[in-house]
């Protein structure tokens, strides 16, 4: 019998062929007349409003807007390389640990092959803004990140027999929060600005993706026995801990960003934690109403996963989930 799964990938390699960017479109480039427009959104620089930058120039302003976009785009070209290219690799050639119809491996190699042309699109922003801008931009390292932290965690501690079941299952956060953020970037950002313009051609792919990975994760969830189940909602907690709860990281990327221009690294840190509490006001101390959390929050709520007794129980018991 056909799984509305199966269903879904034969449809989605329909649309694949007219709707993919690497198929359909000519990439968007910087050039150095886009580089001197509005870049970052604003309201995601809230540093710009610190007494501390209040002398700065507007090419200084115009600068750190870049950088801040080179940073996200930075990220973007490590993240859709490893893990998501390589998680996308292992479900089209090593399956999930349930029955995997072909369809869906070949939809895995599609968004392989999307998001190894994001990467390049990624790299080559910051390579064209560096060379526009006329500066060095630091590197932040893969290995740093919150996303690829919790699947370290994930491959630590889940039994070898369930490795390929739990990964999947990180991809599919994964690919769901990419596109929360591209889509929070996107209407946030100036209209005419190169960035929003490349981060919509980039949303083309993944909107189809994140639909793609939560009608999987319902299927995972569904098909798994039940001391599956059980076993990875244990780990589930920790995983997101490791994931979405990552404070000290946010500072730590931000300074990275601030402290070229002009600033000590723990003066940067100071900055950008009084200027996002000013103008954000202080998380709140409850895990599961952190903005940061919301988009994995509901594709736990969309996949079923919450609806699991002994895995709500791990989840309320450990923050991320209302009593």
């Amino acid at each position: 019998m056909t799984t509305e799964l199966e269903q879904y990938a034969v449809h989605y390699l329909q649309q694949w062929e007219e709707r993919a960017t690497v198929r359909t479109r000519q990439r968007t480039r910087l050039t150095a007349e886009t580089t001197a427009m509005p870049m970052f959104p604003d309201v995601m620089m809230p540093a710009l409003k610190h007494e501390a930058l209040a002398h700065w120039s507007d090419a200084q302003r115009q600068e750190y807007s870049v950088r801040m976009a080179c940073d996200f785009q930075h990220a973007v070209a490590l993240l859709e390389i490893d893990p998501v290219t390589d998680l996308c690799g292992k479900l089209a050639g090593q399956g999930m640990g349930v029955a995997l119809p072909e369809a869906v491996r070949q939809v895995a190699l599609t968004i392989a092959t999307d998001e190894a042309y994001h990467a390049l699109a990624a790299r080559e922003f910051v390579d064209d803004a560096e060379r526009f801008m006329g500066i060095t931009l630091p590197r932040a390292e893969g290995g740093s990140d919150p996303l690829v932290n919790g699947l370290t965690y994930i491959r630590k501690t889940v039994p070898t027999e369930l490795r390929r079941t739990a990964e999947t299952m990180v991809l599919c956060f994964a690919e769901n929060f990419i596109t929360g953020e591209l889509f929070g970037l996107s209407k946030d950002a100036a209209s005419d600005s190169p960035f929003q313009v490349i981060v919509r051609e980039h949303l083309v792919d993944e909107g189809r993706h994140q639909l793609f990975f939560q009608t999987l994760l319902r299927h995972l969830w569904a098909e798994i026995d039940e001391e599956v189940r059980v076993e990875l909602g244990r780990l589930l907690p920790a995983f997101l801990d490791a994931f979405l709860f990552n404070p000290q990281y946010f500072l730590d990327s931000q300074a990275r960003i601030l402290s070229p221009m002009g600033f000590d690294r723990e003066t940067s840190k100071r900055i950008i934690l009084e200027a996002y509490t000013t103008a954000f006001g202080p998380p709140p101390a409850e895990k599961h109403k952190r903005v940061m959390a919301q988009n994995s929050l509901k594709l736990i709520a969309t996949a079923g996963i919450g609806d699991h007794p002994p895995t709500r129980e791990q989840l309320v018991a450990s923050g991320w989930a209302a009593a």
